[in-house]
This record gives C-alpha cells, sequence and structure tokens, in this order.
C-alpha cells in the first residue's frame, strides 16, 4: 500500500475541482438551459455585461499618473511573489476562473463581496493546502491590493472597483500593466 495523500494531493484536488467547475459555468452560462439560472434582476451598480465593457470604466477610475504607478508596483510585486512561490498560481487561477464563471450569477447583489469571498476562499484554502502556509497569501494579497487601494484612497479619492467588481478588476489591473508594457496608455 501506498502512503497516505498529503495535504498538497488535497491543494492540487481542491484547485482542480474549482477550475473544473468553473470551466463548466462558464460554457454553461451560454447555453439557453442555463439562462434561467441567472438572474433576472440586475443590480443598478453592475451595468458591465462584459469585461471589454468594463475595462473603458477601469481605466477611468486610474486618471492619475500616481494611482497607475502603484497599480503597476502592486501587480508588479504580486507577479514576482508569484515567481518566487510558483505552486501558488495553481489557485489564484482557480480563483480567478471561479470569480469569472460567477460574474453572471451574481449581478442580482449589489456589491461584489460574495464573488469576492468566493474568490477568497479558493485562494486562501488552495494555497494553504499546497504551500502549508498563510504568510506567502498574505503577503502576495497585502502588495497587490495595499498598493493599488493607497492609490485610490488617498490620490485618486475614489472607491476600488474591486468592491463592485472584483474578478473584472483583477483582470484590468493585468490588462492596463500589459497596456502600458505596450505604451497604449501613459505609465
Amino acid at each position: 500500500m501506498g502512503s497516505p495523500p498529503t495535504t498538497k494531493t488535497y491543494g492540487y484536488i481542491f484547485c482542480a475541482l474549482a477550475i473544473g467547475i468553473s470551466s463548466i459555468l462558464i460554457q454553461a452560462r451560454h447555453s439557453p438551459r442555463w439562462m434561467k439560472y441567472l438572474p433576472q434582476n440586475v443590480a443598478s451598480t453592475k451595468s458591465y455585461e462584459s469585461f471589454e465593457s468594463f475595462y473603458p470604466h477601469y481605466l477611468d477610475e486610474h486618471t492619475l499618473h500616481v494611482t497607475r504607478q502603484l497599480h503597476y508596483v502592486g501587480t508588479s510585486l504580486f507577479l514576482v511573489s508569484m515567481v518566487m512561490k510558483p505552486i501558488l498560481i495553481i489557485p489564484a487561477v482557480a480563483a480567478a476562473m471561479t470569480g469569472y464563471s460567477l460574474v453572471p450569477f451574481l449581478r442580482g447583489f449589489a456589491t461584489g463581496i460574495p464573488e469576492m469571498a468566493i474568490m477568497l476562499l479558493i485562494y486562501v484554502i488552495g494555497g494553504r493546502l499546497l504551500t502549508n502556509s498563510y504568510v506567502t497569501m498574505t503577503i502576495q494579497l497585502i502588495f497587490s491590493y495595499g498598493f493599488a487601494w493607497i492609490g485610490h484612497f488617498f490620490y485618486e479619492g475614489n472607491k476600488p472597483a474591486t468592491f463592485i467588481y472584483p474578478t473584472y478588476s483583477l483582470f484590468g489591473d493585468f490588462r492596463m500593466v500589459f497596456d502600458a508594457i505596450k505604451s497604449q496608455i501613459p505609465s
């Protein structure tokens, strides 16, 4: 008989299940059979149905140079920490896919708190099982959100899009960095 499964094994299984279920939901939400499960009443705060329609709004929320710079720093530090601990890419992808798969199902909520809570739960549980540590994950979250929120609260003077659109906001961070690298928006 082999040895019993390790915590890391359970982490891989947990993340694989989250990714698998998310993939099914992403495919299913375009099926007429599943349309009846989508909320008919959409919260007035959630007018964007796709990331493509959300992204111009996201850029409008980052008009100041210092706000964008702080986002670039936070996102870059997050990516560096992922390179230093690559196993955390797995729960990060699982959390992002889960958030993305749930966007249409959670449009009835006025805030993004349910979506954010589910994403954080997937990331924390998966990351804890894979690394046996909360410290690395906490540092990554402080890097990514800490710098961005300083920009919003102290410079831009607005509420981060994360509070309404957590998944689209996460994608927006990476897209904004990518666009800045391509010189499509001012750095």
